[in-house]
């Protein structure tokens, strides 16, 4: 829609002349002449008066909570006295004091965030992807050191804190000025976005724009074909501060600053400094685009340009539907006229603004800051300390008419520490009246820190303080209650966090597409050198989509330590009975503690017991290492069983075949038996038959064998059988005589056993 539009680049964060920003990828025109025709004409300017009403109305609706916002942060800055009540108390002869009690507790949570900083890491979205979203995150890790990311994320929500809302800033830029992608903070000062929207990444607002005053010449250099536009729009010297009705008190403090400070001389004057406003006005139009269906980049509007994408058309995975869509756009303009209009250049087809909210207001989702509900109670306090010290300081005398001669001379000596005052007799004069008061403006001003404490949740057990709180449960319980009640802006900027890597992650995968090679460092300060897109699948961060995710990471330091002294309880219990449920849970203590070289202790203990670390995707070269030698290692042991199993099969074999053998021999003997019992057979009836027909020859027989010692089968038996009945016999005997003996015996004697021993044993 406004390809057409396009002019020199321009960056108004620090009104630097851009010359390689991303609005210069688009398209160029065919001449100045066209660019300030179209920009100039009917449909153009219908546009512009269309962007400023949106920019002026936002301003009207937004204007009375920026003035509070104004005043919140104020009070921290320590401006927290009225101008008119500031001169009463210096009329009375006092300095407005200010007691900041308020300054501490903000003090508390911006150090706890700079203390609790939050990691984060890209994970691929398919299984082979899993070294590019690693090289992804490294690079990430790297543009967040360059760009001091987290400096600039501690500022945004100092903001929050103060006044409701801060702001991040990420873009594309010029290599001459640093790496392509930066990322930066904005003043809430600067922005107004759209109050129709109530998502918290503001996906359903519809515009954001940032507004500032730069330099005449900057300002032309930013956009040079725009040169007569610019000249029309510049208010000269000291009435550009009163230009409000596009701007407010807010963002034009500054402005009326330098003019309020600006020397009287002639040469000043000669010489005065001329400025012009400019709105950088991000928003969204409905319009019909070509977008990709189905694939890695599914939802993407199509870049005919990228290759990831042509790849992923070509192949069959995706392809090219046309359709109409909110299209992201960026103008930048005057008040006068547009100077510049056109597409947004980044493929996330968001806005480069992430909010971060502290608290927003329900009926109009206007925000607020930890200051907004505590300033009238930091007022008190403020008042409540100086009536204290008024009364205290002063003397308040209540007398009778003409009990004193001059009141003019008494006044001065009754202001005196050492007045004397003589009073006519009869006279009643009365000083320091209503002294108590002092004391009881005291007492409250007291309460009124204890409810500013309470209302905060930052109490002075989570700041380290002296209590009323004796045992440890009592003050771990009020630093738990304390940090609740503070965990929910901390959420809100992870979620702030979460949006704005996704962003970042959009803008590495759309820009970083030449070879690189950067530097990263561990928390030991190791450095490791990366190189990206230098043709290693493995290395290539373009041709795969990946997510970002936050890491868990608790802010709430002191809920931590009492969660690592519980798990340390628990191992100490566990170690006695089951020492290897303590070991394998060790390296998750070390890993929760806040100490030094902690990475450093965790991966050696991992070591030792063979622990993996739970979030890593794909094994180390180490570990690779580690379970190759104990694959071989359960690779031999595998082939030791296997050759004793094959040893005790072939000694089994071996045995088995020996008792075939054996039991082949008895068979044979008992063949040869039974063929001997036969002949013994037949021989005995032939003797039997000689003895029958020789009866007086079988004693002499008889005898014969006897002396030469043959025993007859019947003879053994009945010696066996005689044998037994002579041993049952005598077990009856010795039976019987247990049991006479038994009967016989006294009771014993419990006496001798119940007395205790009163020698020691014997060595």
């Amino acid at each position: 829609m406004f390809d057409d539009h396009q002019t020199s680049a321009m960056d108004l964060r620090d009104a630097r002349v851009k010359h390689d920003t991303p609005e210069a990828r688009l398209p160029a025109d065919t001449g100045p002449s066209l660019k300030r025709n179209r920009l100039d004409g009917p449909d153009m300017m219908a546009l512009h008066g269309r962007l400023m009403s949106w920019h002026e109305n936002e301003l009207a609706r937004q204007q009375p909570n920026r003035a509070e916002q104004e005043q919140d942060e104020d009070m921290y800055d320590n401006i927290q006295w009225d101008p008119k009540d500031a001169q009463d108390v210096r009329d009375r002869g006092q300095v407005p004091l200010v007691y900041n009690v308020l300054s501490s507790m903000i003090d508390w949570v911006l150090g706890t965030e700079k203390r609790g900083r939050t990691d984060f890491k890209v994970l691929p979205r398919r299984k082979d992807a899993g070294k590019p979203a690693q090289r992804k995150s490294e690079l990430l890790k790297y543009l967040s050191d360059v760009n001091r990311t987290p400096f600039h994320t501690s500022r945004a929500f100092e903001d929050a804190v103060k006044v409701g809302v801060g702001w991040l800033e990420c873009g594309v830029q010029d290599d001459d000025d640093g790496e392509p992608v930066y990322d930066r903070y904005e003043s809430w000062r600067n922005i107004l976005w759209d109050s129709a929207g109530t998502e918290m990444d503001l996906s359903d607002a519809r515009y954001i724009d940032r507004f500032k005053w730069v330099d005449e010449d900057v300002a032309k250099a930013l956009v040079p074909s725009r040169v007569g536009a610019i000249e029309e729009a510049v208010v000269n010297g000291p009435y550009y501060g009163y230009d409000l009705i596009d701007g407010d008190e807010a963002s034009d403090s500054r402005e009326d600053y330098l003019m309020s400070t600006t020397s009287l001389t002639s040469s000043a004057f000669a010489y005065a400094r001329r400025r012009v406003r400019l709105i950088e006005m991000w928003f969204r139009m409905p319009t019909r685009v070509k977008r990709i269906r189905g694939g890695d980049f599914s939802g993407e509007i199509f870049d005919p340009h990228a290759d990831n994408h042509r790849e992923a058309v070509q192949s069959g995975q995706s392809i090219v539907v046309e359709k109409v869509m909110m299209r992201m756009h960026v103008a930048l303009m005057t008040t006068k006229s547009i100077l510049y209009l056109g597409e947004s250049p980044y493929r996330h087809n968001n806005f480069p603004f992430t909010p971060i909210w502290f608290k927003r207001r329900g009926r109009d989702g206007m925000p607020y800051g930890m200051i907004r509900g505590a300033k009238d109670i930091q007022q008190d306090i403020n008042r409540r300390a100086a009536k204290a010290l008024a009364i205290l300081s002063m003397n308040k005398v209540i007398m009778d008419e003409g009990a004193v001669d001059d009141l003019d001379e008494f006044a001065e000596e009754v202001a005196r520490p050492d007045a004397i005052i003589v009073k006519k007799s009869g006279k009643e004069l009365t000083i320091n009246a209503d002294r108590e008061l002092g004391a009881a403006n005291l007492e409250m001003m007291s309460r009124s820190i204890l409810m500013l404490q309470s209302q905060s949740g930052v109490t002075d057990e989570l700041m380290g303080r002296t209590t009323n709180a004796k045992s440890g449960v009592a003050i771990q319980a009020r630093q738990n209650q304390g940090s609740m009640a503070t965990a929910g802006p901390f959420d809100n900027l992870r979620f702030a966090k979460q949006i704005h890597g996704e962003k970042q992650l959009s803008l590495v995968e759309q820009y970083f597409t030449e070879e690189k090679s950067f530097r990263i460092t561990n928390m030991r300060g190791t450095p490791e050198y990366v190189t990206i897109n230098d043709g290693m699948p493995e290395n290539d961060i373009v041709r795969t989509k990946a997510d970002y995710i936050i890491s868990e990471a608790d802010w709430r330091a002191s809920v931590r330590q009492a969660q690592t002294e519980e798990l340390l309880a628990l191992l100490q219990q566990l170690a006695p009975v089951a020492p290897q449920i303590a070991l394998i849970l060790l390296d998750l203590l070390v890993e929760e503690m806040d100490i030094s070289s902690r990475d450093e202790m965790v991966r050696r203990i991992r070591e030792q017991t063979g622990m993996r670390d739970p979030d890593a995707e794909e094994p180390t070269p180490e570990e690779q290492a580690k379970a190759q030698a104990a694959a071989e290692q359960a690779e031999m042991q595998k082939r030791m069983v296997m050759a004793q199993i094959a040893e005790k099969e072939a000694s089994a074999q071996q045995k088995a075949a020996q008792a075939a053998k054996t039991g082949a021999d008895a068979k044979a003997v008992l063949a040869t038996m039974a063929g001997a019992n036969v002949a013994s057979q037949k021989a005995a009836l032939e003797t039997a038959l000689m003895m029958l027909s020789a009866p007086p020859a079988a004693p002499v027989a008889d005898g014969v064998l006897h002396e030469a010692g043959f025993v007859s089968r019947t003879e053994d038996e009945n010696t066996q059988a005689a044998l037994m009945a002579a041993a049952q016999q005598q077990q009856q005997a010795e039976q019987a005589q247990a049991a006479a003996q038994q009967q016989a015996a006294p009771p014993p004697d419990t006496s001798q056993q119940q007395q205790p021993q009163t020698q020691p044993p014997s060595m």
